[in-house]
């Protein structure tokens, strides 16, 4: 693929940003946003997103602009919480979002008003960087200067606010607001450069900060060369950022961060394609087209996905995004129509709410399939089935679906945890047994030792703990496919094989060998679907002597299971999972686990442990453990 940057340098550039043209985009840019978001005020589908609109412009005249002192800034250094700090700062970005939007629909001076007083008081901010990512001893760049992901959201933000209403705001807010954004972020990352290590990495960081500052220096950058050289120097940032991602489009940081990663490369691609009247496209690529597919392909049904590594697995997929991608593929998504509402992204990221108002199309959305998807480069599988009810009879019509999906990959990864050989199964619109996703960011989930958070631990997985060891880190822990057979597209009888060798994953001596087998097969007449696990392990002494071993096999569910004599059960709101297993060799044992989400909200998970040792084995230096799983539609 050729490198944007190569494609275009600056000396190209300059000559398809030139003042003129420039003016019109803003001009043009603005009229469409602005007559766009009045039009949604009175359409249904955007009710809910207004009403939040509202809501909050009424809290924000009923209670003081939230504050956030040096000292609240400094808890992070001193306790290691993100949370406190993080909180303030999204909701003083709510409130202004919905002032904005607000003032946008009803151009009223009493709101214009409490935009300026909100842009005044985000000027006035000690950073707009967070915490957890600001080196206060940097003796080079100071803190307001230091530009991370929410500094360049921040940025194009401010810079697409003074788009849509400069006209109507005092001049000198405007002027400061300019000028808080060029001594923030333009000068470090444009005018008087320092290097930020985002600028050559291969994930979300390099596309959210390259989009956000890409896109304040098209609407704000005035001197033609020099914007022609700061687009070049973020088009090279996008390049490392689809470095990040194989020919088979996957995220391996998951769905969450290819909507912040890849939404905000589309943000700034839309935008430069504007700007340039269609002559800069950066969006025409295969590459780029497999990425756009990715969330669907791990998506298992009613807007519940594949979650591995650090992404929930209920994500709000933002429908303005989603909208341009299905215009991108020109076909409708796969994926349900939903258009998010301003309090449901706990960072109240502004370039995602305009978008769902001035993007979304209802009509690009469709009905989900019954597929089979496979990564290779990710080493991600992904099943699904419409099923029918064990108690009814086959129609024409789509059931609900039944979705089985495992992971391969390495432990390397970009918000890696230590899950090779993990496997979620999904029905009746939830996942039965699951991916815990991300857990509540602190300065230890991103420091040394942080395989022992239970979210990033293989002990937190559907993965065996073998000899009392769990999976280690590291590139070198990878997971082989020795088979892989998918079932036909659509086919009634969809059986699918994944074979995979986990040895390398486990630094257990004495362990020669461990494969983990999946095979997944559909029901006649689809009414359910069985999974077989096989794990088969070898130990071997260097001596060849037989020492003691044992097992410990995992499955991690949100759903308390009920346990029987060789059986187990996981009952969800219209769908179960029921395991068989020999229960003369294997014992079982489950666990209820006190945890706290990614928000912060705690739960509670189940660990279901069928434990395997070499006395109840006859001492022997190798077994298979096979595990049996029927899933089916029903109503209880």
């Amino acid at each position: 693929m050729s490198l944007l940057k190569e494609a275009w340098p600056a000396s190209r550039l300059v000559t398809v940003l030139t003042g003129s043209s420039q003016d019109a985009a803003r001009q043009q840019l603005r009229r469409e946003w602005t007559k766009r978001l009045r039009v949604t005020v009175s359409e249904p589908i955007y009710a809910g997103l207004w009403k939040d609109i509202e809501r909050v412009c009424e809290n924000n005249r009923e209670t003081p602009w939230p504050t956030l002192p040096l000292s609240l800034f400094r808890q992070f250094s001193n306790t290691g919480e993100r949370k406190p700090y993080e909180d303030v700062y999204f909701e003083r970005r709510g409130r202004l979002a919905a002032l904005v939007l607000a003032a946008v629909a009803e151009p009223e001076s009493w709101r214009i008003k409490e935009v300026e007083s909100g842009l005044l008081d985000i000027c006035g901010e000690y950073t707009w960087a967070l915490p957890a990512h600001v080196r206060e001893e940097d003796t080079v760049t100071p803190p307001w200067q230091q530009v991370d992901l929410f500094a360049s959201e921040t940025a194009q933000t401010l810079a697409e606010i003074i788009l849509l209403l400069g006209e109507q705001l005092d001049s000198h807010v405007v002027v400061q607001v300019r000028g808080e954004i060029e001594r923030r972020v333009l000068e470090p990352v444009f005018w008087e450069p320092r290097h930020f290590q985002w600028e050559t990495a291969d994930h979300n960081w390099a596309a959210v900060c390259a989009s956000g500052c890409g896109i304040a220096a098209l609407l704000l950058a005035e001197d033609d060369p020099h914007k022609a050289a700061a687009i070049e120097k973020m088009l090279g940032a996008l390049d490392c950022f689809l470095a990040g991602y194989r020919d088979d489009g996957g995220c391996p940081e998951g769905v969450g961060y290819w909507v912040y990663g890849f939404g905000y490369f589309i943000h700034f691609a839309d935008m430069l394609r504007e700007f340039t009247g269609g002559a800069v496209d950066i969006l025409t690529s295969e590459k780029v087209r497999q990425i756009a597919a990715f969330a669907e392909r791990v998506h298992l049904s009613e807007g519940m996905f594949a979650n591995y590594s650090d992404s929930s697995e209920t994500e709000r997929l933002p429908s303005g995004l989603i909208s341009r991608l299905n215009a991108l593929q020109g076909r409708p998504s796969t994926l349900p129509f939903r258009i998010p509402g301003l309090l449901e992204d706990p960072c109240r990221r502004w370039a995602h709410i305009l978008r769902n108002l001035v993007w979304t199309n209802p009509l690009a959305f469709g009905n989900s399939e019954a597929v089979v998807h496979y990564l290779p480069q990710l080493g991600w599988l992904m099943c699904r089935v419409h099923s029918h009810s064990i108690s009814g009879t086959p129609t024409v019509e789509q059931g609900p679906i039944l979705a089985f999906s495992a992971k391969g990959g390495h432990n390397d990864e970009p918000h890696n945890h230590n899950d090779l050989g993990h496997f979620i199964l999904h029905g009746g619109g939830e996942n039965l047994l699951c991916d815990l996703g991300a857990g509540l960011y602190t300065k230890a989930y991103f420091s040394p030792g942080r395989e022992s958070i239970i979210n990033i631990s293989s002990g937190g997985h559907s993965v065996p703990v073998i000899n009392g060891t769990m999976q280690k880190s590291g590139a070198e822990a990878q997971a082989v496919v020795l088979d892989i057979a998918l079932g036909e597209q659509g086919a009634a009888q969809a059986d699918t094989r994944f074979k995979l060798d986990l040895t390398s994953a486990y630094p257990v001596e004495e362990l020669a060998l461990f494969t983990r087998s999946f095979a997944w097969n559909v029901l006649e007449r689809n009414e359910g679907a069985k999974l077989t696990v096989t794990d088969h392990f070898e130990f071997e002494t260097s001596d060849g002597s037989i020492q003691p071993w044992n097992v410990e096999e995992n499955l991690i569910s949100r759903i308390q299971p009920y346990t029987g004599t060789g059986f187990v059960e996981w009952k969800g709101a219209s769908a179960a999972v029921r395991l068989d297993y020999d229960a003369s060799v294997l014992r079982l044992e489950v666990e209820a686990v006190q945890h706290m989400d990614h928000d912060g909200v705690p739960f509670v998970f189940y660990k279901t442990s069928l434990g395997l040792a070499s006395d109840r084995c006859g001492g022997a230096a190798s077994v298979d453990c096979e595990l049996f799983f029927t899933i089916n539609h029903s109503s209880f």
